[in-house]
């Protein structure tokens, strides 16, 4: 396909001209390059085989996993937790094992939902790399495309020579199966190759504007040409923090440690899309706000208010098990400093190399930084940050919501506009407490909570019987796709 072709495919994607990135942007951002088809990689047998012998057996699964192990294949605590693989345990065991120890991935792998999420993200993130007043809509925009055709299979028709070979690193990220449906009555097998499959433009196209509407509903509601430093003050910043399976990690700092062996403690590791910082108050600290952007609708809060807190504590239990991690590293890294000054006075530096993993735990030199910058105090010396330092609330904004909810959308511009209108973006925000005690409380608990589910985790681990990860009964649960590709017995019996 021509360069004229290609921009004019682009254009229709998107619904305006076509505007190339390293134009708009000059040498802030480099050139767009043409990527290669991939090839969606088959790391299991498809949905439904043909024959018993293509079904899995989850031992052979934990053996190509681990192929230079001699031992029998057992299966094994994982490394970390997440938020997400948290909240996936509470929901399903099943799939918590399926997606996590033995790392499988659904059918598809990718959706066009989820690569709207993740781009969305992408383009959010890089806007903050601008100049403020080079953080336009169109530039926003711009960056939406670029992430995308970084990903976009082939060649602008979607044919390239290449196909089947990924450029960026998106190999297994499994972006090759969107807009494409492929003809399942030959017996190609595995072979997703584009003689056996369809590209549909006009679904790639709609896709697009409705993610181009959403980033237009994020500048309505939050113009980034506002926002001066030192904010953000982080972007997709990776969290983690060491947790004990019992008692409270607070004890442990205070002059005790974490005994580093997974059978007494475990990590949970995560990315929080942003930190901003407010001024400081009257309490002479400096506040921190944890935002998360939602691609997905707002919820409706028109139940009952015993169902509407319900699920106002389902949408911001992850970000309360963002801000006790963050919250952790922050008194991790006091505890660095303490023990270093410590060693520095007295010369004496053998307890060093025992704390050294200690820090990996701590807040980055960068972070501390913009901290230090936005307090006015270069002098990084004997900062208790901890006491400068407060987790304000926690935001989540959604980039679109329903268009029933009145209390973001008004029903009478709804009634007069065409039927491709969405609903607005919006936030919700929680107050992490009006107090110290009260901040207090509510991580505690989360820490409670976290501690409850590492436990069940451990215990289901230790009985070394992926029966005892039982399924669950929501019929849109990626359990049940997963289970269908094992042999019966050794995941699901016949009551499954």
């Amino acid at each position: 396909m021509s360069r004229s072709m290609a921009r004019s495919h682009l254009r229709r994607l998107t619904g305006v001209p076509f505007i190339s990135p390293r134009h708009q942007l000059g040498k802030r951002l480099p050139p767009i390059i043409t990527m290669h088809s991939s090839s969606t990689s088959s790391e299991v047998p498809p949905t439904t085989p043909a024959t018993n012998d293509d079904l899995l057996d989850p031992y052979q699964v934990l053996r190509n996993l681990h192929p230079n192990s001699n031992n029998k294949p057992i299966i094994p605590h994982p490394t970390h937790l997440s938020p997400t693989s948290l909240e996936q345990f509470t929901k399903c065991p099943q799939a918590f094992f399926f997606l996590y120890i033995l790392k499988l991935k659904p059918d598809p792998p990718m959706t066009e939902q989820l690569a709207r999420g993740i781009i969305c993200h992408s383009a959010l993130e890089e806007v903050f790399d601008l100049r403020p007043e080079e953080r336009t809509l169109e530039n926003l925009s711009n960056l939406f495309r670029r992430e995308w055709r970084k990903h976009r299979v082939g060649d602008e028709s979607g044919h390239g020579e290449d196909s089947g070979r990924a450029s960026g690193g998106t190999k297994d990220e499994g972006y090759g199966t969107l807009f494409r449906t492929f003809d399942r009555d030959d017996d190609v097998g595995d072979d997703r190759g584009d003689k056996n499959s369809h590209y549909d433009v006009e679904a790639e196209i709609e896709w697009g504007k409705s993610s181009l509407r959403l980033l237009q509903n994020y500048y309505e509601l939050e113009d980034p040409k506002l926002i001066r430093t030192p904010n953000p003050a982080a972007t997709e910043m990776w969290v983690n923090a060491r947790f004990p399976l019992e008692g409270s990690s607070n004890d442990r700092l205070d002059g005790g440690r974490l005994d580093n062996t997974e059978d007494s403690t475990f990590v949970v590791r995560g990315k929080i899309d942003r930190i901003d910082l407010s001024p400081l108050t009257t309490s002479n600290k400096v506040q921190l706000q944890i935002i998360d952007y939602k691609t997905g609708k707002k919820p409706n809060f028109k139940y009952s208010p015993a169902v509407n807190e319900r699920i106002e504590n389902e949408q911001f239990w992850k970000m309360k098990v963002y801000a006790l991690v963050l919250w952790k590293m922050i008194q991790q890294t006091d505890k660095n400093n303490a023990i270093y000054h410590a060693n520095y006075q007295t010369s004496d530096y053998s307890g060093q190399e025992k704390d050294k993993q200690d820090y990996t735990f701590g807040l980055s030199w960068l972070f501390q930084q913009k901290i230090l910058q936005a307090v006015d105090n270069t002098n990084q010396k004997n900062i208790n940050w901890s006491n400068i330092l407060e987790l304000s609330s926690l935001r989540l904004m959604f980039l679109t919501s329903h268009l029933d909810d009145v209390s973001t959308n008004n029903p009478t511009i709804l009634a007069n506009s065409n039927d491709n209108i969405i609903g607005k973006a919006t936030i919700l925000d929680y107050p992490l407490g009006s107090n110290p005690a009260g901040f207090e409380s509510i991580l505690d608990q989360t820490e409670r909570e976290i501690q409850s589910l590492a436990r069940g985790i451990k215990q289901l681990v230790e009985m070394q019987d992926p029966l005892a990860f039982k399924h669950c009964d929501w019929k849109y649960c990626s359990c049940h796709e997963l289970r269908g590709r094992f042999r019966r017995g050794t995941v699901w019996m016949d009551e499954c």
